[in-house]
């Protein structure tokens, strides 16, 4: 009896010496807990290489942003007043344009000069600097439904009141021999009220003749009349990674083919791109598409736009400002204040092409503006555009006849500071005349062209 007593008792101390054991034991343990993070980390690290596939903020109003004329010209009688386009400045214009339809459409030929009887003595011009589908603009721009002429190309757009008070839009081809007359839904009254709220960003612009095709108010070359006071501008760059393009234009991983002399060549099953680390300039061409490029440029503009415009690629104020159907390639070229910018050397272009079912290439400097400011400089006066007309007419190296636009743009000029490192890459803007000259745009200077 006793020693079953005993027995009991041993077993009982047994039990609470375990018990008292694994309390310690759990006490210790929740102490110097340490959660195990590499699955947080891995998942957090798969986020931000999921964010990184984007160089920035995609446009929130669309195509409008970047199918864009350059400048906007207001006719009345003998006065004529014209402004750059701002992104500000051309949604307010063409804001009474949109969602409405046209009712009627007719294209008109002349083997002469373009002369349109029924246009009235006031009327608004939007100038672009490239042929535009006219569908792809009515529809993917302005959102109006029309049955148009297909393929027809446009580079200008008349926009004009009708005896209806209806407004009245004449599509004006690159050659100067074509337009297509449509009447549309669109109300008078709330186009001259935006048009008015407008006038106040305007100046003198004057009337060009170049040639036969020019001769008529239709047709004419507008110009800015006397380009006082204009200013220089700074900016300085942030630098997009070359891992991100990698990562929006490769299916998967790469592997360097060749480095040396600063150029380093990517490549996988898919595709292949170069970067050159001194001038920054990225290049991809997409292996799986056929090498001949899409020409059909209804479906290249809004294919390359939504395509950039996916991944943030608009990093400035890109807009479209080269097409070429014969070799399928587009041209988005930076803008600054509403004007364009010209660079030797590319550095202010996006360069795509559209293959049968994708991007077939995508050319860039992996350069964005950080900050863009006064450079400080003096004001300048930039000749009058009579001044310029002139002196180019009487230039014996210049067929003047060759002449198809005249504008105030900037020369960008690179300031690399002598490859140091630890100083950001920087921009000078300076204003100067540049003229559309046999379908290329160059500087003018000193009665000649550069």
């Amino acid at each position: 009896m006793v020693i079953g007593m005993q027995s009991k008792e041993l077993i009982k101390s047994i039990i609470l010496f375990l018990l008292v054991l694994m309390s310690a034991i759990l006490t210790y343990m929740t102490w110097n807990f340490s959660p195990d993070l590499a699955n947080v980390d891995k998942q957090d690290n798969s986020k931000k290489e999921a964010k990184s596939n984007t160089i920035g903020k995609p446009l929130k109003q669309g195509m409008p942003q970047v199918i864009t004329p350059y400048q906007v010209i207001h006719s009345k009688g003998e006065s004529t007043e014209g402004m750059e386009a701002t992104r500000s400045n051309v949604e307010e214009i063409i804001k009474p344009l949109k969602n409405h339809r046209v009712l009627h459409a007719e294209q008109m030929h002349s083997n002469h000069n373009l002369i349109i009887p029924d246009l009235s003595d006031e009327f608004l011009v939007l100038d672009f600097t490239y042929d535009m589908p006219l569908a792809t603009y009515l529809g993917q721009v302005l959102n109006i439904n029309a049955k148009v002429p297909n393929n027809f190309k446009f580079d200008r757009l008349l926009i004009d009141n009708n005896q209806d008070g209806k407004i009245k839009l004449y599509a004006i081809s690159k050659d100067r021999h074509n337009v297509v007359r449509m009447t549309t839904t669109v109300k008078t009254d709330k186009f001259t009220q935006a048009l008015e709220n407008q006038h106040k960003h305007m100046q003198p612009y004057t009337e060009i003749i170049t040639n036969k095709d020019t001769i008529d108010k239709a047709t004419y070359i507008f110009a800015p009349k006397s380009p006082k006071g204009q200013k220089s501008y700074h900016t300085i760059y942030n630098h997009i990674s070359v891992d991100t393009m990698n990562s929006i234009l490769f299916n998967d991983s790469v592997v360097v083919r060749s480095s040396r002399s600063g150029a380093v060549t990517y490549n996988n099953n898919t595709g292949v791109a170069n970067y050159n680390d001194e001038t920054e300039k990225y290049r991809y061409t997409n292996l799986l598409e056929d090498e001949n490029r899409s020409t059909n440029m209804q479906e290249s503009i809004p294919s390359t736009y939504a395509y950039i415009n996916n991944h943030g690629g608009f990093t400035d104020d890109f807009r479209l400002f080269h097409t070429d159907d014969k070799r399928g390639d587009l041209t988005y070229q930076l803008f600054l204040n509403g004007r364009p910018t010209f660079n030797d050397d590319d550095l202010n272009t996006l360069k795509v092409s559209w293959g049968n079912k994708g991007i077939y290439s995508y050319a860039r400097t992996l350069l964005k503006a950080n900050v863009t400011i006064d450079s400080g400089e003096k004001e300048v006066n930039l000749p009058g555009a009579e001044t310029v007309r002139s002196e180019l007419a009487n230039n014996p190296e210049v067929d003047f006849e060759k002449v198809t636009n005249m504008t105030i743009g900037y020369r960008m000029e690179d300031k690399q500071d002598n490859g140091d490192i630890e100083i950001q890459r920087n921009s000078e803007f300076k204003p100067c005349w540049y003229v559309e000259y046999d379908d290329k745009w160059r500087a003018y200077k000193d009665g000649g062209l550069e």
